[in-house]
């Protein structure tokens, strides 16, 4: 059965023990706006949507003994169902299968329903989904759900609360709730935000490998993990020599396309696991796990081969890269990161591309 929260329903006296007395409604508003405002406090200390929707979630169920469960999810596409992003609430052994359909989600405001009768075969349907293999399991009487809005197109959210009154939300009040929707919008924007800003941080923004700080991280895990394993890795260095010259006959925007179809060519003739970065503005550096010396080499030469024999085309131009490759694999007596970047470019200064890079 589903209701509008702003048309209040007559409480009959066989019900009346079922309500919120005005007193105790006045007590559970405190408390959640208390809780509300110890969210607002604590969110500021993790980046991390999903830990701090958790630490909402948590937040409003242990707030009230009469809200049992807390649940927040996020769906986009074709899914049927949608599981949670974070819950909360000591009603959560109650269920092993905490989906809902994806029908809850295609509300523009908030909704409520009361607890199906288990003879009426609604419990599959709707917010008490969860319930509906063990009806006679479910503790709570009515729950309320809200549309979290997102930034992102095709991008659908939902919070729901689940309380063990018929008439509680009723008595509660709409505002106080939404304002706890508000507070989960917030923190997904947040962490939409911070994600897009590390993207960016980590990211070339002309060629989308990585940048130059972050191939020294993943470089350090990966020393890391070589001496942990020991298993081989190696990188290789990649310069492109005589781009200058393009650039002041052709301007910026033209030289800019051509690294930006060499990064993508020769990310295509690498391995799915290699890691590629910009290293300078005109050096590349590809980090290769699980590579010897030998195979590295090999690498090398296979990339110098593909651009020696085929020129890549940006615009209306052919355009013929020389190239300068260089390898280095980490070993015990490698001294760490930059240990194993300046053998690179020892090995990239003893290399010399007979053909300049030129527009053919």
């Amino acid at each position: 059965m589903w209701f509008n929260l702003f048309s209040r329903r007559s409480v009959s006296s066989a019900d009346s023990d079922q309500t919120v007395p005005e007193a105790s409604a006045q007590a559970e508003r405190a408390l959640l706006s208390a809780a509300l405002f110890k969210v607002l406090e604590t969110l500021p200390q993790s980046f991390s949507g999903r830990e701090n929707i958790r630490v909402l979630c948590d937040a409003i169920a242990s707030a009230s003994s009469h809200l049992r469960f807390v649940w927040v999810g996020f769906t986009e596409g074709n899914a049927e169902r949608v599981k949670p992003y974070a819950f909360s609430g000591p009603c959560h052994l109650e269920s092993h299968d905490w989906t809902l359909p994806v029908d809850c989600f295609d509300n523009t405001g908030p909704y409520s329903q009361r607890r199906p009768e288990p003879e009426d075969g609604t419990m599959a349907e709707g917010l008490f989904a969860p319930w509906r293999r063990a009806p006679s399991d479910c503790s709570v009487c009515c729950a309320l759900a809200a549309p979290l809005r997102s930034e992102k197109a095709g991008l659908r959210g939902m919070i729901v609360f689940y309380a063990d009154k018929p008439d509680y939300f009723d008595d509660i009040g709409l505002p106080l709730m939404e304002a706890f929707c508000h507070v989960g919008e917030i923190i997904w924007k947040q962490s939409n935000l911070v994600h897009v800003a590390t993207q960016v941080a980590q990211q070339d923004p002309l060629t989308a490998l990585m940048g130059r700080r972050h191939t020294m991280t993943v470089l350090d895990k990966e020393i890391a993990r070589a001496e942990r394993t020991e298993r081989p890795l190696s990188i290789l260095m990649c310069r492109i020599d005589g781009l200058n010259k393009l650039n002041d006959m052709y301007g910026l925007h033209a030289t800019d396309a051509i690294l930006a179809a060499f990064a993508r060519e020769a990310g295509e003739q690498l391995r799915p696991g290699d890691k590629g970065g910009r290293w300078a503005g005109t050096e590349f550096i590809y980090i290769m796990p699980g590579t010897d010396h030998d195979a590295a080499e090999s690498m090398a030469v296979k990339l110098g081969d593909y651009f020696r024999n085929r020129p890549i085309n940006v615009r209306n131009w052919s355009i013929r890269l020389a190239l300068r490759l260089g390898t280095a694999t980490y070993t015990r007596h490698s001294l760490g990161l930059d240990d194993l970047i300046m053998q690179a470019h020892q090995s990239l200064a003893a290399t010399n591309d007979e053909l300049p890079t030129s527009v053919l």
